[in-house]
Protein backbone atom coordinates (compact mmCIF):
# COMPACT_ATOMS: atom_id res chain seq x y z
CA UNK A 1 0.00 0.00 0.00
CA UNK A 2 1.28 3.49 -0.87
CA UNK A 3 2.73 5.49 1.99
CA UNK A 4 0.37 8.44 1.40
CA UNK A 5 -2.62 6.12 1.71
CA UNK A 6 -1.37 4.62 4.98
CA UNK A 7 -0.75 8.09 6.42
CA UNK A 8 -4.11 9.40 5.22
CA UNK A 9 -6.06 6.52 6.71
CA UNK A 10 -4.21 6.88 10.02
CA UNK A 11 -5.02 10.60 10.09
CA UNK A 12 -8.69 9.90 9.35
CA UNK A 13 -9.03 7.27 12.07
CA UNK A 14 -7.25 9.45 14.63
CA UNK A 15 -9.32 12.52 13.74
CA UNK A 16 -12.61 10.63 13.90
CA UNK A 17 -11.64 9.06 17.24
CA UNK A 18 -10.91 12.52 18.66
CA UNK A 19 -14.57 13.44 18.15
CA UNK A 20 -15.70 10.31 19.96
CA UNK A 21 -14.04 11.54 23.13
CA UNK A 22 -15.76 14.95 23.08
CA UNK A 23 -18.36 15.77 25.70
CA UNK A 24 -21.92 15.48 24.39
CA UNK A 25 -21.07 13.23 21.43
CA UNK A 26 -22.85 9.88 21.74
CA UNK A 27 -21.32 8.14 18.74
CA UNK A 28 -19.23 8.69 15.62
CA UNK A 29 -19.42 7.29 12.09
CA UNK A 30 -16.78 8.06 9.47
CA UNK A 31 -18.13 8.67 5.97
CA UNK A 32 -16.99 9.57 2.49
CA UNK A 33 -14.39 7.92 0.29
CA UNK A 34 -12.11 7.24 3.26
CA UNK A 35 -14.75 5.04 4.87
CA UNK A 36 -15.40 3.19 1.61
CA UNK A 37 -11.71 2.68 0.78
CA UNK A 38 -11.97 4.89 -2.31
CA UNK A 39 -9.81 7.81 -1.16
CA UNK A 40 -7.40 9.80 -3.30
CA UNK A 41 -4.39 11.87 -2.23
CA UNK A 42 -6.45 14.97 -1.46
CA UNK A 43 -9.51 13.38 0.15
CA UNK A 44 -11.08 15.27 2.98
CA UNK A 45 -13.25 13.53 5.54
CA UNK A 46 -16.91 13.50 6.46
CA UNK A 47 -18.04 12.27 9.84
CA UNK A 48 -21.43 11.92 11.48
CA UNK A 49 -21.70 12.61 15.19
CA UNK A 50 -24.68 11.46 17.23
CA UNK A 51 -25.88 14.14 19.66
CA UNK A 52 -28.90 14.69 21.89
CA UNK A 53 -29.32 18.15 20.44
CA UNK A 54 -27.46 20.16 17.80
CA UNK A 55 -24.37 21.86 19.23
CA UNK A 56 -23.58 25.28 17.69
CA UNK A 57 -20.02 24.95 19.00
CA UNK A 58 -19.35 22.15 16.51
CA UNK A 59 -18.97 23.81 13.09
CA UNK A 60 -19.80 21.98 9.88
CA UNK A 61 -16.63 23.11 8.11
CA UNK A 62 -13.36 22.25 9.85
CA UNK A 63 -9.69 21.97 8.96
CA UNK A 64 -7.35 19.42 10.50
CA UNK A 65 -3.76 18.98 9.28
CA UNK A 66 -4.61 21.12 6.21
CA UNK A 67 -7.48 18.80 5.24
CA UNK A 68 -11.18 19.44 5.32
CA UNK A 69 -13.38 17.74 7.89
CA UNK A 70 -17.14 18.06 7.44
CA UNK A 71 -19.03 17.27 10.64
CA UNK A 72 -22.66 16.22 10.24
CA UNK A 73 -24.67 16.31 13.45
CA UNK A 74 -27.34 13.63 13.81
CA UNK A 75 -29.90 14.36 16.52
CA UNK A 76 -30.67 11.16 18.40
CA UNK A 77 -34.41 11.57 18.88
CA UNK A 78 -35.00 12.63 15.28
CA UNK A 79 -32.86 9.80 13.95
CA UNK A 80 -34.66 7.20 16.08
CA UNK A 81 -38.01 8.44 14.79
CA UNK A 82 -36.77 8.23 11.21
CA UNK A 83 -35.39 4.73 11.68
CA UNK A 84 -38.70 3.58 13.13
CA UNK A 85 -40.37 4.76 9.93
CA UNK A 86 -37.88 2.78 7.86
CA UNK A 87 -38.47 -0.32 9.98
CA UNK A 88 -42.18 0.09 9.23
CA UNK A 89 -41.49 0.16 5.48
CA UNK A 90 -41.49 3.94 4.92
CA UNK A 91 -38.22 4.76 3.15
CA UNK A 92 -38.86 8.52 3.01
CA UNK A 93 -36.09 9.34 5.53
CA UNK A 94 -33.49 7.88 3.17
CA UNK A 95 -34.29 10.72 0.75
CA UNK A 96 -32.80 13.18 3.23
CA UNK A 97 -30.04 11.24 4.97
CA UNK A 98 -26.60 12.64 4.05
CA UNK A 99 -25.11 10.49 1.32
CA UNK A 100 -21.63 11.14 2.71
CA UNK A 101 -22.46 8.61 5.45
CA UNK A 102 -23.55 5.79 3.12
CA UNK A 103 -21.38 2.73 3.76
CA UNK A 104 -19.78 4.61 6.64
CA UNK A 105 -17.40 3.09 9.14
CA UNK A 106 -18.48 2.98 12.78
CA UNK A 107 -15.87 4.57 15.06
CA UNK A 108 -17.85 4.73 18.32
CA UNK A 109 -21.39 3.50 18.98
CA UNK A 110 -22.10 2.59 22.62
CA UNK A 111 -25.87 2.79 22.10
CA UNK A 112 -25.98 0.84 18.83
CA UNK A 113 -28.00 3.64 17.17
CA UNK A 114 -25.41 4.35 14.47
CA UNK A 115 -25.04 0.66 13.67
CA UNK A 116 -28.78 0.45 13.07
CA UNK A 117 -28.62 3.62 10.97
CA UNK A 118 -25.78 2.19 8.88
CA UNK A 119 -27.60 -1.09 8.21
CA UNK A 120 -30.73 0.70 7.03
CA UNK A 121 -28.86 3.26 4.93
CA UNK A 122 -26.46 0.81 3.28
CA UNK A 123 -29.30 -1.49 2.31
CA UNK A 124 -31.80 1.11 1.19
CA UNK A 125 -30.08 4.06 -0.50
CA UNK A 126 -29.99 2.51 -3.96
CA UNK A 127 -33.41 0.89 -3.81
CA UNK A 128 -35.63 1.78 -6.75
CA UNK A 129 -38.04 3.68 -4.51
CA UNK A 130 -35.37 5.87 -2.93
CA UNK A 131 -33.63 6.60 -6.23
CA UNK A 132 -36.95 7.59 -7.78
CA UNK A 133 -37.72 9.93 -4.89
CA UNK A 134 -34.24 11.47 -4.92
CA UNK A 135 -34.56 12.21 -8.63
CA UNK A 136 -38.00 13.68 -7.95
CA UNK A 137 -36.51 15.92 -5.25
CA UNK A 138 -33.76 17.11 -7.59
CA UNK A 139 -36.29 17.79 -10.35
CA UNK A 140 -38.31 20.00 -8.03
CA UNK A 141 -35.17 22.02 -7.21
CA UNK A 142 -34.29 22.30 -10.90
CA UNK A 143 -37.78 23.52 -11.79
CA UNK A 144 -37.69 26.14 -9.03
CA UNK A 145 -34.20 27.37 -10.00
CA UNK A 146 -35.09 27.59 -13.69
CA UNK A 147 -38.19 29.58 -12.76
CA UNK A 148 -36.00 32.03 -10.84
CA UNK A 149 -33.60 32.23 -13.78
CA UNK A 150 -36.44 33.07 -16.16
CA UNK A 151 -37.72 35.78 -13.80
CA UNK A 152 -34.25 37.32 -13.67
CA UNK A 153 -33.98 37.21 -17.44
CA UNK A 154 -37.31 39.02 -17.68
CA UNK A 155 -35.81 41.68 -15.40
CA UNK A 156 -32.78 41.98 -17.72
CA UNK A 157 -30.42 40.41 -15.19
CA UNK A 158 -28.66 37.70 -17.22
CA UNK A 159 -25.63 37.28 -14.93
CA UNK A 160 -27.84 36.64 -11.90
CA UNK A 161 -29.94 34.30 -14.04
CA UNK A 162 -26.80 32.36 -14.95
CA UNK A 163 -26.01 31.93 -11.25
CA UNK A 164 -29.43 30.34 -10.73
CA UNK A 165 -28.96 28.23 -13.85
CA UNK A 166 -25.68 26.88 -12.50
CA UNK A 167 -27.48 25.84 -9.33
CA UNK A 168 -30.02 24.00 -11.49
CA UNK A 169 -27.19 22.37 -13.43
CA UNK A 170 -25.67 21.13 -10.17
CA UNK A 171 -28.98 19.54 -9.23
CA UNK A 172 -29.21 18.01 -12.71
CA UNK A 173 -25.77 16.47 -12.20
CA UNK A 174 -27.00 14.90 -8.96
CA UNK A 175 -30.13 13.61 -10.70
CA UNK A 176 -27.99 12.21 -13.52
CA UNK A 177 -25.91 10.28 -10.99
CA UNK A 178 -28.97 8.80 -9.28
CA UNK A 179 -30.59 7.90 -12.60
CA UNK A 180 -27.51 5.86 -13.53
CA UNK A 181 -26.99 4.24 -10.13
CA UNK A 182 -23.91 6.32 -9.37
CA UNK A 183 -23.09 7.85 -5.99
CA UNK A 184 -22.45 11.62 -6.29
CA UNK A 185 -18.93 12.36 -5.02
CA UNK A 186 -16.30 15.05 -4.57
CA UNK A 187 -17.45 18.40 -5.93
CA UNK A 188 -13.83 19.46 -6.45
CA UNK A 189 -13.59 16.69 -9.06
CA UNK A 190 -16.95 17.39 -10.69
CA UNK A 191 -15.45 17.96 -14.12
CA UNK A 192 -13.18 14.92 -14.33
CA UNK A 193 -15.64 12.53 -12.69
CA UNK A 194 -18.62 13.74 -14.73
CA UNK A 195 -16.55 13.30 -17.88
CA UNK A 196 -15.89 9.66 -16.97
CA UNK A 197 -19.50 8.95 -16.00
CA UNK A 198 -20.87 10.57 -19.17
CA UNK A 199 -18.49 8.45 -21.25
CA UNK A 200 -19.55 5.35 -19.32
CA UNK A 201 -23.23 6.06 -19.94
CA UNK A 202 -22.87 7.50 -23.48
CA UNK A 203 -24.06 11.00 -22.56
CA UNK A 204 -21.49 13.41 -24.06
CA UNK A 205 -24.09 16.13 -24.63
CA UNK A 206 -24.81 16.34 -20.89
CA UNK A 207 -21.14 16.86 -20.11
CA UNK A 208 -20.88 19.45 -22.88
CA UNK A 209 -23.87 21.38 -21.52
CA UNK A 210 -22.32 21.44 -18.05
CA UNK A 211 -19.06 22.79 -19.49
CA UNK A 212 -20.89 25.52 -21.40
CA UNK A 213 -23.06 26.65 -18.49
CA UNK A 214 -20.02 26.89 -16.20
CA UNK A 215 -17.92 28.50 -18.96
CA UNK A 216 -14.99 26.15 -18.37
CA UNK A 217 -13.12 26.48 -21.65
CA UNK A 218 -11.13 29.38 -20.22
CA UNK A 219 -10.52 27.79 -16.81
CA UNK A 220 -6.74 27.69 -16.98
CA UNK A 221 -6.55 31.26 -18.27
CA UNK A 222 -8.57 32.83 -15.42
CA UNK A 223 -6.73 30.76 -12.83
CA UNK A 224 -3.46 32.09 -14.23
CA UNK A 225 -4.44 35.72 -14.81
CA UNK A 226 -7.28 36.64 -12.43
CA UNK A 227 -6.97 34.33 -9.44
CA UNK A 228 -3.66 35.59 -8.00
CA UNK A 229 -5.16 39.09 -7.70
CA UNK A 230 -8.63 38.26 -6.37
CA UNK A 231 -7.88 35.13 -4.32
CA UNK A 232 -7.96 36.91 -0.94
CA UNK A 233 -11.13 38.79 -1.91
CA UNK A 234 -12.91 35.55 -2.76
CA UNK A 235 -11.76 33.79 0.40
CA UNK A 236 -13.02 36.71 2.48
CA UNK A 237 -16.42 36.39 0.80
CA UNK A 238 -16.62 32.78 2.00
CA UNK A 239 -16.41 34.02 5.62
CA UNK A 240 -20.12 34.84 5.32
CA UNK A 241 -20.62 31.09 5.78
CA UNK A 242 -18.58 31.37 9.00
CA UNK A 243 -14.90 31.88 9.74
CA UNK A 244 -14.21 28.17 9.34
CA UNK A 245 -15.60 28.30 5.79
CA UNK A 246 -12.69 30.47 4.69
CA UNK A 247 -10.17 27.87 5.79
CA UNK A 248 -12.29 25.14 4.24
CA UNK A 249 -12.29 26.85 0.83
CA UNK A 250 -8.60 27.58 1.23
CA UNK A 251 -7.49 24.03 2.03
CA UNK A 252 -10.30 21.60 1.16
CA UNK A 253 -11.28 23.26 -2.12
CA UNK A 254 -7.62 23.80 -3.11
CA UNK A 255 -7.35 27.57 -3.38
CA UNK A 256 -3.86 27.09 -4.82
CA UNK A 257 -5.16 24.97 -7.72
CA UNK A 258 -2.43 22.40 -7.10
CA UNK A 259 -4.48 19.20 -7.47
CA UNK A 260 -4.73 19.19 -11.28
CA UNK A 261 -8.50 19.46 -10.98
CA UNK A 262 -8.74 23.05 -12.20
CA UNK A 263 -12.13 22.87 -13.92
CA UNK A 264 -13.77 21.01 -11.05
CA UNK A 265 -12.41 23.38 -8.43
CA UNK A 266 -13.44 26.38 -10.51
CA UNK A 267 -16.92 24.84 -10.70
CA UNK A 268 -17.12 24.90 -6.88
CA UNK A 269 -16.15 28.58 -6.73
CA UNK A 270 -18.55 29.53 -9.52
CA UNK A 271 -21.41 27.59 -7.95
CA UNK A 272 -21.12 28.93 -4.41
CA UNK A 273 -19.28 32.26 -4.25
CA UNK A 274 -22.01 34.32 -5.98
CA UNK A 275 -24.72 33.07 -3.57
CA UNK A 276 -22.84 33.17 -0.27
CA UNK A 277 -24.54 35.80 1.85
CA UNK A 278 -27.96 35.29 0.29
CA UNK A 279 -30.04 37.59 -1.85
CA UNK A 280 -29.30 40.68 0.24
CA UNK A 281 -25.58 40.47 1.01
CA UNK A 282 -24.38 38.14 -1.73
CA UNK A 283 -22.77 39.05 -5.03
CA UNK A 284 -25.80 37.93 -6.99
CA UNK A 285 -27.54 41.30 -6.58
CA UNK A 286 -24.50 43.19 -7.90
CA UNK A 287 -23.50 41.14 -10.89
CA UNK A 288 -25.63 42.98 -13.46
CA UNK A 289 -24.68 46.46 -12.24
CA UNK A 290 -22.34 47.90 -14.92
CA UNK A 291 -20.50 49.96 -12.30
CA UNK A 292 -19.84 46.93 -10.13
CA UNK A 293 -18.77 44.87 -13.15
CA UNK A 294 -16.30 47.56 -14.19
CA UNK A 295 -14.78 47.88 -10.72
CA UNK A 296 -14.60 44.09 -10.26
CA UNK A 297 -13.68 42.95 -13.74
CA UNK A 298 -11.17 40.32 -12.61
CA UNK A 299 -13.62 38.82 -10.11
CA UNK A 300 -16.38 38.72 -12.73
CA UNK A 301 -13.94 37.10 -15.16
CA UNK A 302 -12.89 34.47 -12.64
CA UNK A 303 -16.52 33.66 -11.87
CA UNK A 304 -17.34 33.42 -15.57
CA UNK A 305 -19.94 36.15 -15.18
CA UNK A 306 -18.52 38.88 -17.40
CA UNK A 307 -20.18 39.66 -20.72
CA UNK A 308 -23.09 37.32 -20.05
CA UNK A 309 -25.54 37.30 -22.97
CA UNK A 310 -29.27 37.30 -22.30
CA UNK A 311 -30.06 35.16 -25.33
CA UNK A 312 -27.44 32.55 -24.52
CA UNK A 313 -28.62 32.12 -20.93
CA UNK A 314 -32.21 31.79 -22.15
CA UNK A 315 -31.14 29.09 -24.59
CA UNK A 316 -29.30 27.18 -21.85
CA UNK A 317 -32.35 27.40 -19.60
CA UNK A 318 -34.41 25.71 -22.31
CA UNK A 319 -31.77 23.06 -22.94
CA UNK A 320 -31.40 22.19 -19.28
CA UNK A 321 -35.14 22.01 -18.78
CA UNK A 322 -35.46 19.42 -21.56
CA UNK A 323 -32.40 17.53 -20.33
CA UNK A 324 -33.69 17.38 -16.75
CA UNK A 325 -37.08 16.14 -17.93
CA UNK A 326 -35.32 13.42 -19.90
CA UNK A 327 -33.33 12.35 -16.84
CA UNK A 328 -36.53 12.17 -14.77
CA UNK A 329 -38.28 10.04 -17.39
CA UNK A 330 -35.42 7.57 -17.58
Amino acid sequence: MQRWRIELRHWAQTTAASYASRKGILGVIMGGSLARGQEWRHSDMEIGVLVDERDPQIPYFNINASRGVEVIQLERRELLEQMSLVDAGDLAPLRKWPIQLWKGRIVSDPSGVLGRFKRQFDAGLFSAEVISKRIEDQQAKITAALGEARALLAAQRPAAALVKLRGAMNDAILAFHWAHGELPRSQSRTDSRLHLICRKHSAPSFYALYREIYNLEGANRVIRTAWPTIREQVLEITRMWGDSARDFFDYAVDSHFAWRQNAGILTVYRLYVPVIGGEERGLINKLDDPGWAKDNSLLADFLGLDNVKQEQVAAWVGQLELTAESISRN
